[in-house]
């Protein structure tokens, strides 16, 4: 089954090093993380914060990491924030139209038109979503998005009725964004990942400050910019139909940067949240036919999920050692189960 060989957890202080190993291996994937030690530093310390109970309502959030189970090694990460927007402004690109119309010269237009809007302010949000290379093939993007929903399952007070996960927006070839080119560096003047490199430092005053107030009309932009308009990054699309099925959908956000699409969920009503419930684990051999389930167990830091084949009677789950083992637990002892329906 996809994703037997990883277990996600929380990320500890002692995570530091392997969190930035992968802010820098993903060149700028993890747009939201500042490129420094420092910035790495500070992010872990806020999951150990919230952890603790001592994160206010700005700030709380976690990492979850995707770990080998053999080695040991960190092979991928996604962040969950509680809510967004409660310190700074939450910025997207709202699609909406415009009607133009004059009755004396018989005359009506409809435009595709993008306002500038914090509508999304208050949400819960996933992103830093990034898997190695070796780590994609083997289940690894579905393992930390079901993980997400499991941990949320958990804790359900502590996130906001919305959840949003933005996803990466379309490039050219020479990896520049048609729709930054022709929108964010009119006003900027610098490149994307220069901006982007403002944000993830905290400097967020300067959207609102140099973005335009109007609303843009698609029809002045150039084709390829328009085209760009709600799209997709080929190297997450594979992500998008998982996400859908978890009940993310599409509610004409989008990202002020590349205008990726932005997917938006009822938090209670995510798969993984309303589907899911607690069991009972006994030691067993389920058998190569028994049904897959995403598992989660623990609590806090020492939250752990993964994937296995189990055989499932009333409340109590037929699971296999090695099953144990990765989610540290034991016969008697108490899971949250998630049927996998594709695996």
């Amino acid at each position: 089954m996809p994703g037997e060989r990883f277990v996600v957890r929380v990320a500890t202080g002692r995570d530091v090093d392997a969190f930035h190993a992968l802010v820098i291996e993903s060149d700028g994937a993890l747009e939201r993380h500042a490129e420094s030690i420092e910035a790495s530093r500070a992010t872990i310390a806020r999951t150990v914060r919230s952890l603790a109970g001592e994160a206010g309502d700005t700030e709380r959030g976690y990492v979850l990491l995707l770990e080998d189970a053999a080695s040991g090694e960190v092979a991928g990460c996604v962040q969950l924030v509680c809510r967004i927007g409660l310190d700074q402004p939450f910025y997207d690109y709202r699609l909406g139209k415009i009607v133009h119309s004059s009755s004396r010269l018989k005359s009506w237009r409809c435009h595709d038109v993008l306002y500038l809007c914090n509508d999304l302010t208050g949400c819960s949000e996933l992103h830093s979503l990034y898997v190695r290379p070796g780590a994609r093939d083997l289940g690894g993007a579905a393992l930390l998005t079901k993980a997400a929903q499991l941990f949320i399952a958990g804790r359900l007070a502590e996130f906001a009725p919305r959840t949003i996960i933005e996803m990466h927006g379309v490039r050219g070839r020479d990896d520049a964004s048609p729709f930054w080119e022709a929108v964010g560096r009119q006003f900027f003047k610098v490149g994307q990942r220069e901006a982007e490199r403002l944000v993830a430092e905290g400097r967020k005053a300067f959207i609102a400050e140099l973005m335009p107030k109007h609303p843009v009309y698609l029809g002045l932009l150039p084709e390829a910019a328009q085209a760009t308009v709600g799209g997709i990054h080929p190297v997450v699309a594979g992500l998008v139909p998982l996400l859908e099925q978890d009940g993310f959908h599409f509610e004409n956000h989008v990202d002020i940067f590349d205008a990726g699409m932005v997917l938006e969920a009822h938090t209670r009503t995510l798969n993984g949240v309303a589907n899911s419930r607690e069991v009972v684990v006994e030691t067993g051999d389920p058998g190569a036919g028994a049904p897959s389930w995403w598992l989660a167990a623990g609590e806090g830091e020492g939250f752990r999920m993964t994937a296995a084949r189990g055989s499932l009677a009333a409340d109590h789950l037929s699971l296999g050692p090695d099953a144990l083992r990765r989610l540290g637990t034991t016969a008697g002892g108490c899971v949250r189960v998630l049927a996998a329906t594709n695996a």
